[in-house]
């Protein structure tokens, strides 16, 4: 039986052997053979390398020097294990300097118990049973080590990324603790003394993904080993493996030095590090655990004495749960989406707890099917549905439950226990990774504690509904709970345009006549807009003039009038909007100049609204005195306009600087726009550089559109950016051949927005209808509409069999009743499409009978 002194040497020469090979470029072992001039076969060279037992010298040998090796130290090892004895001149160390089991053994008790005399812990091996040892953990390359193995949470990923390849990190961004780390770490690098840092924090903190990039950034060239538990860390440091130029990875480090054998590790590891030589021990611990590790105990046993004396010696650096102010500012200049995405979603600046929390949560939720978890994920599913479409108040409990049933199987219901939506709350209030739960608590406006009675939506998962459930239809269960429960009266408003958006028209109807009646005055005038579609101009118009005549409000009757100019009828169109003016609101105002000939009385009314002080009058009346032939006092109102913020004025100007040929002007402001969420300027821009004949800068202007646009693809949706891009696709591809237009095409396809996959779908379908379906129905799956009508209408033309299922889906997710009409109207089935854009679907999708609206209760 091998003693520790053999077993310690014949560490030493696998690790010198390992290291030899990976220094040799890992060569094959039939390489290797060959080299041998195969005297020696590749399964052999495989044993000796493996080093399991001690190898012969003629074929260690051979090895050795078909690797370039020296044999020198080599031979001295291989004589060490032969004879049993240590090649070390100098008496054999107590404790982890021997063999981890008979270091426990022979160890003095104050080694073992500390400096109270404690009793010595009996050894134990890596599976709980006495005696034995485990395999030993050599230093490897820094890269060799992929961060996930060292512990590195798994991140959301850019939602964005054309195809996600396994575990991958965001862009890491450097905030004040990093270059305290990073400057202990260069101290160790240039030779100084061998060096303890230990990264203190709370759960998914961001400390692991700290210390990697700072070793990474600092220490590339050096070797990495990470012992598993503290048998392997006593093995590596009794083999002496532990050399220069070396990181200790101790990643949770409380896990190592807490358990059995932690306090022989953390004497064995003080050794080491009073030894010479660069070497960088780093830890990570929770502070909650380091405060256990190091406090002294006030009565009982010292359980980690030699652990306290370790981490006193330490340079504590703590990691901030949240980021701070400039960290924040630099994630707004970032590219990645996954940060991008993090940022919007990450409440209090908490951005690594998103990072990695978000997709523990979000398995957390998928996987919640089980015969218990299946309410909690019901209570979770509606609270989702409710954020996405449109109610932004605090959730109150009581819509939660009443909507739950509906997201349940028969057979669920039946077995649901007493007091199951209480069970269900608890569930989805679990805190997955100790970081977020789904559903949380809602804080006082003022003052302490929590409000009862309603919760809030973890935002990583309102972000993930918005595309896992855009094409998902909530069932009828939930919009019973919502006219019941919503919170406010904005909120039933929004969740009925949702509906109506949807296709359900009695469903909207009845939301709105609760958001109005509660007293939200633009529910007015969806309802009298909706009326007028379905052919009752006239109560409509009877119904706004009572708003009109008893609230004050225009808007209403405003809304009949558009809606009726619509319809070609502007006599009556101007007519309402004549007496909506008399209220002196700016929006009656503006919108009977839009109907008026140019002239006084057009003139006379914008000047009534520019004195009200609206940004928009000053543009519309700018145009009055253009046209007039005033320049002064066109370009005097434009500017006040552009200064108050009017997108049109700031859009006018940017024409008046090209005209006049100050293109470093007329981009400025044009990139002012495109910055703010609408690049259609920029586009507009592009297309003039490529009239003029500056191709070089057209094409410049026009790929900055399509940065732009990238760059914002993981904030809110905006309906602005499809026209910019389309406007730059356009104009690149008007100044292309055939195969530079391929090229381009193929470019736009591997873009991150999911908008520009849509464009580039657009401009296929014709020549390319295969590739332009994959295109659509990638960015369909991220949640893009736009992607998702133009599949449908792709399908219909077609005839495909699953073209009335994409259709619907299109309907499900917001592209209105409209699709689903033209789908029927092409089939023959006219009766169908015309009950349907008259009377909208049901909750399920079928067909609504006739109805009328609600009786309404005029506002008093």
């Amino acid at each position: 039986m091998a003693t520790a002194a053999s077993g310690a040497a014949l560490e030493r020469l696998k690790y010198r052997l390992g290291r030899l090979y990976r220094e040799a470029g890992e060569p094959s072992l039939r390489v290797l053979s060959q080299r041998t001039e195969r005297a020696i076969s590749h399964t052999t060279v495989g044993t000796v390398l493996h080093c399991e037992s001690l190898p012969r010298w003629g074929q260690l040998e051979l090895v050795v020097e078909a690797l370039g090796g020296d044999l020198g130290e080599l031979r001295t090892l291989w004589i060490a294990v032969r004879d049993e004895t240590s090649p070390l001149d100098q008496p054999t160390p107590p404790t982890c300097e021997l063999e981890p089991e008979e270091a426990l053994d022979t160890a003095a008790p104050e080694q073992l118990g500390g400096q109270n005399g404690a009793t010595p812990r009996q050894r134990v091996r890596p599976d709980g049973e006495p005696g034995g040892g485990g395999s030993l953990d050599l230093p490897r390359p820094l890269a060799d080590w992929q961060p996930e193995r060292l512990g590195v949470h798994a991140a959301i990923t850019d939602p964005l990324r054309t195809a996600v390849q396994g575990f991958a990190l965001p862009e890491y961004v450097v905030r004040s603790h990093d270059h305290e780390v990073r400057r202990l770490l260069g101290e160790a690098a240039s030779g100084g003394a061998p060096t303890l840092i230990v990264l203190s924090g709370y759960s998914c903190a961001g400390k692991t993904r700290t210390a990697y990039e700072a070793v990474a950034a600092c220490l590339a060239d050096w070797d990495l080993v990470y012992p598993k538990d503290a048998d392997s860390l006593c093995r590596l440091l009794a083999a002496d493996a532990l050399g220069p130029r070396t990181v200790l990875w101790l990643n949770e480090a409380q896990e190592l030095l807490g358990g059995t054998g932690g306090e022989a590790a953390a004497s064995a590891l003080r050794r080491r590090l009073e030894q010479p030589g660069p070497l960088v021990a780093v830890a990570t611990l929770w502070p909650g655990h380091r405060k256990e590790l190091t406090d002294r105990p006030a009565e009982g046993p010292d359980r980690h004495p030699q652990v306290r004396a370790l981490l006193a010696a330490a340079h504590v650096i703590t990691v901030p749960a949240a980021f701070d102010g400039p960290a924040l500012e630099r994630l707004g200049e970032t590219a990645d989406g996954a940060l991008a995405v993090a940022a919007r979603t990450a409440p209090d600046g908490h951005i690594t707890q998103t990072l990695a929390g978000g997709p523990a949560l979000v398995q957390w939720y998928e996987q919640a099917d089980g015969p218990e978890d299946c309410y909690g994920k019901a209570v979770v599913t509606a609270a989702m549905d409710a954020r996405r479409l449109g109610h932004t108040a605090p959730l109150p409990l009581a819509l939660l439950e009443a909507a739950a049933p509906g997201y349940l199987t028969d057979a669920q219901r039946a077995a649901a226990p007493e007091g199951w939506f209480a069970a269900a709350s608890a569930f989805a209030r679990t805190r997955v990774k100790d970081v977020v739960a789904a559903l949380g608590d809602v804080p006082h406006d003022h003052g302490m504690g929590a409000r009862p009675g309603v919760c809030r939506l973890a935002d990583y998962l309102d972000h993930y509904a918005r595309t896992a459930r855009h094409a998902c239809f909530p069932p009828a269960s939930f919009w019973r709970a919502v006219e019941h429960h919503a919170a406010t009266a904005s909120d039933l408003y929004e969740l009925a345009e949702a509906a109506e958006r949807r296709g359900r028209l009695r469903l909207s109807a009845t939301l709105l006549s609760r958001a109005a009646e509660a007293g939200h005055g633009p529910a007015w005038e969806s309802i009298v807009t909706m009326m007028t579609y379905r052919g009752l101009a006239e109560e409509a118009e009877t119904l706004a003039r009572s708003v009109l005549l008893r609230s004050g409000d225009p808007e209403p009757i405003l809304a009949v009038a558009w809606t009726l100019s619509e319809f070609q009828d502007p006599d009556s169109a101007e007519r309402l909007m004549r007496e909506a003016a008399t209220t002196g609101r700016v929006s009656a105002l503006l919108s009977l100049a839009s109907v008026l000939p140019g002239g006084p009385e057009r003139t006379e009314v914008l000047t009534k609204a520019v004195a009200l002080g609206d940004p928009e009058a000053h543009f519309l009346l700018a145009e009055v005195y253009r046209d007039a032939g005033d320049t002064t006092e066109y370009e005097r109102l434009l500017l006040l306009g552009a200064s108050a913020g009017d997108r049109n004025a700031v859009s006018e100007q940017v024409r008046v600087k090209w005209r006049a040929g100050e293109w470093d002007e007329a981009e400025r402001l044009a990139r002012s726009v495109a910055e703010q969420d609408d690049g259609f300027e920029l586009a507009t821009l592009a297309m003039d550089r490529f009239k003029e004949g500056d191709w070089a800068e057209g094409e410049r202007l026009a790929w900055a559109v399509m940065e732009l646009a990238e760059r914002d693809v993981a904030g809110a949706a905006k309906l602005s950016w499809p026209g910019a891009i389309i406007a730059a696709v356009l104009t690149l591809l008007g100044h292309c051949d055939e195969d530079e237009a391929e090229v381009l095409l193929h470019r736009l396809a591997e873009s991150r927005d999911p908008q520009t996959w849509a464009v580039a779908a657009s401009c296929l379908e014709t020549q390319d209808p295969d590739r332009a379906e994959i295109l659509h129905g990638r960015a369909a799956e991220r949640g893009n509409l736009y992607a998702l009508e133009r599949l449908a209408m792709m399908r219909r033309l077609r005839g495909a069999a699953d073209a009335e299922r994409t259709h619907r889906a299109a309907v499900d997710a917001g592209g209105g009743v409209r699709l689903l009409v033209d789908l029927w109207e092409e089939e023959g089935r006219a009766q169908e499409a015309d009950q349907a854009y008259r009377y909208g679907l049901e909750t399920d999708g079928s067909l609504c009978e006739p109805w009328s609206f609600p009786r309404l209760e005029l506002p008093r």
